[in-house]
This record gives structure tokens, C-alpha cells and sequence, in this order.
């Protein structure tokens, strides 16, 4: 226990140019959050619907921002992120509706629930590595997703329903909390950028601590974190313990504002969503994931009236990938250090991808 600890002292906090966010970008993340946190209100009176969005936005950028901690630092891909998504999600709904709305008891629970998943998930995974890790996590998500499904815990208890099988759980209320209306969609809106501001605050210290510096290097070079001492499969069950902790916190914030929790969110497809998040904002860059999943969200609103949208949606992550492989946020930091030469640079990549389609080195 004591090591765990000693793994979060700040007094071992590593700083300079490797700080994930530095001072200035930091102060631009603040500024953005004061931006969302004007442009709510002013969405809720001109177009109450994308205040919808903009909720969604927020609870998929906390998805995406768990994934990024254990996939960009300590190079864990998980397929199988939507099993603690969803589990948070059931946890929440089944709270909600038999015991509390009291958000100050579910949200902790649907945390400790995404937590819990995850820690079992890892403990058998984290032997693996690579691809084979993340077909194990897909693995035990479709598991997840199979016993929600068919209802097999109300089966294996004797009773009539839990999960609700095929049809989820229906109906759920929003949260209660003391003093604070949030059966106001805006107060919920407020409720969710609060949360959602604070875990990337806190990802961000500990990124920033020893223990992400660990994460790092087990991401690096595994053997050799492993051979100056660093118990490797206890970080990476730890890390990957909290990043559920995170899916299981934007499960628990997704279900009572869709007022729904259904077996599709646990399946492999909200997985598979998660990763492209993550390639087009790029990274292990935290913040980078975040803009990723509010452009696919925003992106998928703005173009499911058109026929065949998919394949514009296909076609803009495809150029994204191929001419941007450090996503939104390596553009954005390319253009932050070296503006003038931002088309040129532009250029080059493509005439250095024409060359090697054409098989010329």
C-alpha cells in the first residue's frame, strides 16, 4: 500500500518540457471550459437541442480521456473500454431506480463499479500483450454485453429482471442533488462540465507523477522498467483500474440523461467508436482525445441527413490519419510552433504521400 502511494507523492512529480500541459496550455484548456461554460446557456435559449449535443459531447470526451490515459501512456489498447461504459451506466440506472437519484451516491458508486470491472478485465488481460491484449478486453466486453442482453444476473439470482435483456432499463430519472435543480437540463449540463473538468485535472497530475512516468516507460520499454525493479503488471492493472473508474463515471453521467441504459452500450462497436476518437485527436496528449470525440459527435449530427454519410464521415478520418498521424492536436501544436510554415508543411505531406503510392523512395 505504501508503495502505491509513494506513486502519487507530488513531491516526486516530475516538471519541465515534459509536462503534459504545460502553463500555457493549461490556462488554454481554462479558457475553453469558461467558453463552454458560457455557450450552455446561450445554446439552452436559442436551440434547446444542442444542448443535447453538447452533454454528449462532454460525457464521450470523459470516454475518450479515460481511454487515453492507459492506451497513450502505458500503450494498453482496449477494446473492451464500452464493458465499463456500460457497467457504470447499469449500475447507475439500477441505483437510480431502486435505492436513490441522490447523485451524490450513484455517481461514486458507477465510478467504483467502472473501477472494479476494469481491475478484473486487467488482472487477466495485462499478461498479454499488443493485439492480444486488446482482443482479450474486447473479449470480456462482449461477455459483458451478452449477460446484459439475455439477462443472465437475473437468471443466475431467480428473479424476474435486472438488466431488462434486449430492452434495457427504461424510464430512469435524473439525478437529485441537494439544493440544485438538475431535472434542469442546464443545471445537468453544468453538473457534467464540472465532473468533467475535474477528471482531466486530475488525469493531468497524474500523468504528471511518478506513476505516469512509469506508465510512460512500460509504454517505451517494458523489460526495462521491469528490470530496474517496477512491478510492471501491478501498474498496468493499476492504471487500468482508474481509467475504468473514468469510463464507469461517463456511463454513470450518460444513462439518466438518455434516460436509458441499454446492453448496446456495452458492445464492441461504442469500443471501436472510442478508438477512432482517439486517432483523430491523437494521442497521449489527454486534451487531444477530448477534441477527437466532439468532432466525431459533431461531425455524425451535422451529416446524418445526407445519404451514404458514413462514407464522408470514412473519407475525413482517412485524410486525417494519413496526412495528420499526430491528429487534431499535432496540427494544432504544429501550428502553435511553427505557424508561417504551416502550408508548407501541408504541401510536403502530400507530395510525400503521393511518393510512396507511387512506390518512389
Amino acid at each position: 500500500m505504501r508503495e502505491i502511494v509513494a506513486m502519487f507523492d507530488p513531491r516526486r512529480t516530475s516538471v519541465g518540457d515534459s509536462q503534459i500541459l504545460t502553463s500555457r496550455g493549461r490556462l488554454a484548456v481554462f479558457g475553453l471550459i469558461v467558453l463552454l461554460a458560457i455557450l450552455g446557456p446561450v445554446v439552452a435559449i436559442v436551440e434547446p437541442y444542442w444542448l443535447y449535443i453538447l452533454v454528449q459531447v462532454l460525457v464521450f470526451a470523459l470516454l475518450a480521456l479515460s481511454l487515453d490515459f492507459v492506451f497513450g501512456y502505458a500503450g494498453l489498447l482496449s477494446f473492451g473500454h464500452a464493458a465499463m461504459f456500460g457497467a457504470g451506466g447499469y449500475s447507475a440506472a439500477l441505483l437510480i431506480t431502486e435505492v436513490t437519484p441522490n447523485a451524490l451516491v450513484v455517481l461514486p458508486v458507477a465510478m467504483l463499479t467502472g473501477v472494479a470491472v476494469a481491475a478484473v478485465i486487467g488482472w487477466f488481460s495485462v499478461r498479454s500483450r499488443g493485439i492480444y491484449f486488446a482482443m482479450l478486453t474486447l473479449a470480456f466486453a462482449q461477455m459483458f454485453y451478452v449477460a446484459a442482453f439475455a439477462d443472465l444476473p437475473a437468471t443466475l439470482l431467480g428473479v424476474e429482471s435486472i438488466t431488462g435483456g434486449d430492452n434495457g432499463i427504461y424510464g430512469i430519472a435524473l439525478y437529485e442533488l441537494i439544493g440544485i435543480d438538475l431535472s434542469d437540463r442546464i443545471n445537468y449540463y453544468f453538473l457534467t462540465l464540472l465532473l468533467v473538468a475535474l477528471s482531466l485535472a486530475f488525469l493531468v497530475r497524474l500523468a504528471n507523477s511518478p506513476f505516469g512516468r512509469v506508465l510512460q516507460g512500460i509504454r517505451e520499454n517494458e523489460e526495462r522498467v521491469a528490470f530496474i525493479g517496477y512491478d510492471v503488471r501491478r501498474y498496468k492493472v493499476v492504471g487500468f483500474a482508474i481509467s475504468g473508474g473514468f469510463a464507469g463515471l461517463a456511463g454513470g453521467l450518460y444513462v439518466p440523461f438518455q434516460s436509458l441504459a441499454h446492453p448496446q452500450f456495452l458492445h464492441w462497436t461504442v469500443s471501436g467508436e472510442l478508438v477512432v476518437m482517439l486517432l483523430l485527436g491523437g494521442m497521449g496528449t489527454l486534451w487531444g482525445p477530448m477534441l477527437g470525440a466532439a468532432s466525431v459527435i459533431i461531425l455524425e449530427e451535422m451529416l446524418g441527413g445526407i445519404a451514404a454519410w458514413e462514407v464522408i464521415l470514412g473519407g475525413i478520418f482517412v485524410v486525417v490519419v494519413i496526412f495528420a498521424p499526430r491528429g487534431l492536436a499535432g496540427v494544432l501544436i504544429s501550428l502553435k510552433e511553427d505557424p508561417r510554415n504551416a502550408l508548407t508543411n501541408a504541401k510536403n505531406a502530400i507530395e510525400n504521400y503521393v511518393r510512396k503510392v507511387r512506390g518512389k523512395s
